[in-house]
């Protein structure tokens, strides 16, 4: 049996890398393999990982890049999805030869480079047939694994089948190369697993803690099911909750199986990284929809072209477009259509509540919002941070506008409420800092997660921007000295990045706060630390979050400072401004 590095794979590894481990692991004695190796040094980005590192006595050295989709496509501008994932635009082969080439310099850089023998990549596609994986330029057909090596008697061949490739490969492409019959011997393979083993230890152990955290949260919110039992007795619900409460994941819940029960589904939300999450979690079936990319969706299909949808691409359009132009395009497109959807769930409905939004909406569904099954979620009480609803028409009982609860409430009537209390997102410590910053010491009724002996939340203040550009690299050094990772770690603010001033700090003067190879291009950048705005990222949740430019004086800062908070698990900083202090 192989020795395997960590010994065990995580429950909620995906099941390609179950199945590869598995396999992996009937290989000879000698040979040595590594698991989700995290790579501190990479060759093109400031993190990598490798799914697999096969160390084979007498062979060679192969880099694996995983992928357990059913499907895999590419087009023709260079761009990969996996199952139903958002586009990309890197191969596996990218991945893994990224992984491969940080490697091979990182033992050279320690005197143990490959001398006779070949360090290579390829790529495992667990559910697929090789056969039917079209050729590429950027990849050798030798270089595909599939499903038929996944047997744990033909594993190791395959390992061996592709390392030989790669010798005969490099002794034609390279001068000089030559293979060394028993390369690498019993002592380069142990000098190369010391040195991966010591060096990436510590990176493992963030990976591994980062999974039993995502467990951990997994189990607590699975407890929540019960709230979906009402479904099947009452198929128009109302779930209100605070933020870190399961909202979301009963959403997705919901979503699933009305989709397996044949319903047409329709999930809609209101931001683009929340729309991504969602589409992770309801997974086939589920149709996960902003609801501008929705409206726009639907104006095109009307039209038969995609005018809409690449003008809400571009993003150069106006307010008045978004709010206005564009509904009554979609409530006209849609009414000629017909009901396409059987039942729909809103997620963080307050963020939807508007009149035209929702005539859209009723348009769409078999039934209309008075009668077709729903399942709407929200936190109405303090998550309205994007302040659209002033300008609605005045209530005529009260001369206020209304509020999104009531908006839902009458559009959606005959609604059966429910209420989640429990936090099942943070740490207790988190959560209390968030009950203490509204003032309600009740708002969660209990805490899931358990306590430790970690500081789980810091709160600084600050007069001017250097002082605050100082605190922001301090608390960065800290965080990632602790068991988090770049990718772990999100910096937030109550302004749009073009108007955040710790934001245009940290793009100009990056280098001096010691952060320039660290800090991604925004809120998408997932090999980096990502950072934006508050609003961005609602709805979301990271291990570790940052917020900047905090104003209490101002008062709408107190809501944005409850939805930024909250989105940390197990990490927060908040740096605030002190009264009077003029940046």
């Amino acid at each position: 049996m192989a020795r395997m590095i960590p010994p065990t794979i995580g429950d909620d590894a995906p099941p390609g890398e179950h199945a590869v481990f598995a396999a992996l692991q009937a290989a000879p004695d000698d040979w040595v393999v590594f698991h989700s190796l995290e790579i501190a040094h990479h060759v093109s980005q400031v993190q990598g990982e490798a799914d697999f590192v096969v160390l084979a006595p007498g062979h060679g050295v192969l880099v694996i890049e995983v992928k357990s989709h059913e499907s895999i496509e590419a087009d023709r501008e260079g761009r990969w999805r996996y199952g139903k994932r958002d586009w990309v635009t890197r191969s596996p082969f990218e991945q893994a030869s990224g992984a491969q080439h940080s490697i091979i310099e990182f033992l050279e850089s320690r005197g143990a480079g490959p001398v006779g023998y070949p360090i290579f990549h390829a790529a495992w596609l667990t559910q697929l047939s090789r056969a039917k994986f079209a050729a590429g330029i950027g990849w050798h057909e030798w270089q595909l694994l599939d499903a038929a090596d996944l047997a744990s008697d033909k594993a190791p061949g395959a390992i061996i089948r592709t390392l030989n490739k790669a010798s005969a490969h490099l002794a034609e492409t390279i001068s000089g190369y030559r293979r060394v019959a028993s390369q690498p011997d019993a002592a380069h393979t142990d000098r190369i697993t010391e040195l991966l083993t010591p060096r990436f230890q510590l990176e493992l152990s963030a990976k591994e803690l980062a999974r039993r955290r995502e467990h951990e949260q997994a189990t607590f919110t699975a407890e929540q099911v019960k709230i979906l039992d009402v479904v099947g007795t009452n198929p128009r619900l109302l779930v209100e909750g605070p933020a870190g409460s399961g909202k979301t994941w009963v959403a997705a819940e919901a979503a699933r199986r009305a989709a397996e029960s044949g319903k047409r589904t329709l999930v809609v939300v209101f931001n683009r990284l929340i729309e991504a999450r969602l589409a992770e979690l309801c997974g086939e079936g589920v149709e996960v929809r902003r609801i501008h990319s929705l409206m726009a969706q639907v104006v095109d299909r009307h039209a038969g072209k995609n005018e809409a949808q690449r003008k809400l691409a571009s993003g150069r359009v106006d307010a008045d477009w978004y709010d206005v132009t564009l509904p009554e395009q979609a409530l006209e497109a849609a009414l000629e259509l017909g009901p396409q959807y059987d039942y729909l769930v809103v997620d963080e409905a307050q963020d939807v509540a508007l009149e035209q939004y929702l005539d859209v909406l009723d348009a769409l569904l078999v039934g209309g919002l008075a009668q077709a099954p729903v399942f709407i979620t929200g936190d109405f009480d303090h998550q309205v941070i994007y302040r659209r609803h002033e300008g609605a028409t005045p209530d005529a009982a009260t001369d206020a506008p209304p509020t999104p609860r009531a908006t839902i409430l009458r559009r959606v009537p005959n609604l059966m409420q429910l209420r989640l209390t429990s936090n099942v997102r943070t740490t207790p410590e988190v959560a209390r800092f968030v009950a203490e910053l509204l003032g309600e010491p009740t708002l969660y009724s209990e805490h899931r997660r358990s306590d430790d002996d970690q500081v789980s939340v810091e709160r600084h203040t600050f007069t001017t921007m250097d002082e605050q550009l100082r605190l922001l690299a301090d608390a960065v050094e800290r965080i990632l000295s602790e068991p988090f990772t770049v990718r772990e770690l999100v910096i937030l603010s109550p302004y749009a990045r073009e108007r955040s001033a710790a934001g245009q700090a940290l793009a100009d003067r990056a280098a001096d706060a010691g952060l320039t190879s660290r800090l991604g291009s925004g809120i998408e950048d997932p090999t980096r630390i990502r950072w934006g705005s508050i609003h961005e990222f609602k709805g979301l949740e990271a291990p570790a979050v940052i917020l900047t430019d905090v104003d209490l004086s101002k008062g709408y800062h107190r809501d944005l400072l409850y939805v930024g908070a909250s989105r940390a698990t197990d990490r927060l900083v908040v740096l605030e401004q002190l009264n009077g202090a003029e940046l």
